[in-house]
């Protein structure tokens, strides 16, 4: 059987999504290390050049492999663990990776604006106040600050073993996307092209 150039590249892309889940396992096991799955996946992510990707976002086999990534990785029935995405980028500290995501005020937007459009009870007058003390450069926003000041639903903060940030599954692929630019990038020209070519994803 004769494999075109475009179906090659459509079975790399999905290899390269599908690695990201073996390589953690294998981590967790110590059969290697995150530098070298890091180091591997960025060679894969190289060698799939932007046009390649532009090219894939019509093709339904990989509008199949986005819609699978989201439903499997953030189902809508259950909060998702961001501590665990964390890890994925600081092992030690992943509480610093979900404050690094939390001191940007596009995510505070992004968490108004769900809050806003699931939660009757989300105080506006005090993520108000929380973005006006974020123009300190010293202040960082913990995920415990914005859910006792805002009464906020989209994230929920345990303490004690197996604890840690868990999300709504909205909020879980944000934050998700803020830590692999390349998941974003891909699902931006994913939506532009099925939006069509008169910008109407502009209007989501």
């Amino acid at each position: 059987m004769c494999v075109t150039d475009r179906e090659k590249a459509e079975l790399y892309w999905a290899y390269a999504i599908s690695y990201e889940k073996v390589a953690k396992r294998l981590v967790e096991k110590g059969i290697a290390s995150q530098d070298d799955v890091n180091e591997t996946l960025e060679l894969m992510y190289d060698n799939l050049h932007t046009k390649d990707v532009q090219e894939l976002q019509a093709s339904p086999a990989c509008q199949e492999i986005i819609y699978a990534y989201l439903k499997k990785r953030f189902p809508s029935n259950r909060r998702v663990s961001l501590t665990d995405i964390a890890r994925e980028i600081n092992k030690e500290s992943p509480s610093y990776v979900i404050q690094g995501w939390l001191r940007s005020r596009n995510t505070i937007e992004f968490l108004r604006i769900w809050e806003s459009k699931h939660n009757s009870d989300f105080d506006e007058s005090e993520c108000n106040a929380l973005l006006e003390t974020m123009k300190t450069p010293s202040f960082t926003v913990t995920p415990k600050q914005w859910i006792v000041r805002t009464k906020a639903i989209g994230l929920v903060s345990i303490q004690g073993k197996n604890g840690g940030t868990f999300a709504h599954p909205d909020i879980a692929a944000d934050f998700h996307m803020w830590v692999k630019p390349g998941l974003r990038l891909a699902l931006i020209e994913w939506v532009r092209e099925n939006a069509g070519e008169k910008g109407d994803c502009m209007n989501l």
